[in-house]
């Protein structure tokens, strides 16, 4: 059986099981009497846990049951390949998380998906959150393109829950807006006047995403980069959507520089629950 081994650095998110469940376990008692639940896909962050693991951790506690779990992560561009993880499972903190070959195969063939070799962060850092709050479950991870073609994993995945009968959840792994002289963006001017242009960018990318508008995000993403991995949020959407979903809430936002103030560049952040 081969298992994928962590490829991330110990700063990304923690070591162990306990010093991981501890986190988890004090993020939810903070979000407890405002947790959303139910939500058949949603919207999360990839940054390392210091920075966004709460708000992605909002997002995997707003999800219904499942019986297979869907990590759709990013970092390809428009007209790239769909890459899959082919390994049998996924080392993490608690131990490995299963793979699902049946639900693999079937996206490989669907959207032509290669296989994936490579470390990611937009996929990997969500992996112990997956074993955490489905425990045993199986789980498939994918990365999407920057192009209207997400759309169609998402069609795919909603194609599997019907002809197959099974619960998925599906996971779209995405940072909003990139700002600073780290990342050679200020169009707004530098920091931190400058964090405000990204504050509406994030939330105009953010309203596309509660709207499930698959284009307009495709449009502020490409127009304004306020998302480094729009694909997999469209995927996300486009499954929510074919199931009928037709509630969306804003679970939690953030950036950055709101935790770490004082500094001249920022990343935003934003958990979408999808629910039916």
């Amino acid at each position: 059986m081969a298992i994928r081994t962590r490829r991330l650095p110990e700063g990304w998110y923690p070591p162990s099981g306990p010093e991981a469940g501890a986190k988890l376990d004090a993020w939810t008692r903070l979000d407890e009497q405002t947790r959303v639940v139910g939500a058949v896909a949603a919207i999360a962050p990839h940054a390392g846990w210091h920075y966004s693991g709460r708000i992605a951790w909002s997002a995997w506690m707003s999800a219904g049951e499942a019986d297979v779990v869907v990590i759709v992560g990013g970092h390809l561009p428009a007209g790239a390949e769909f890459r899959i993880y082919m390994e049998d499972g996924f080392d993490t903190p608690f131990g490995a998380a299963p793979a699902d070959a049946d639900l693999r195969e079937a996206l490989a063939r669907a959207v032509s998906a290669q296989g994936e070799r490579g470390a990611d962060n937009t996929v990997e850092v969500h992996l112990p959150m997956a074993a955490r709050r489905f425990p045993g479950t199986p789980v498939v991870c994918v990365r999407a393109p920057n192009d209207e073609r997400s759309a169609a994993l998402g069609s795919a995945l909603a194609d599997y829950q019907a002809s197959s009968g099974r619960r998925l959840f599906v996971l779209g792994s995405t940072d909003l807006t990139h700002y600073g002289k780290a990342y050679g963006f200020e169009p707004g001017g530098p920091a931190p006047g400058g964090f405000a242009w990204a504050l509406r960018a994030d939330k105009d990318i953010t309203d596309a995403f509660l709207a499930m508008d698959e284009a307009e995000s495709l449009r502020q993403a490409e127009l304004r980069g306020s998302a480094c991995s729009v694909g997999a949020a469209v995927a996300a959407m486009s499954f929510a959507k074919r199931l009928g979903a037709p509630s969306s809430r804003l679970v939690m936002r953030g950036s950055s520089d709101e935790l770490a103030p004082g500094g001249d560049s920022s990343v935003g952040y934003c958990a979408v629950a999808y629910s039916r």
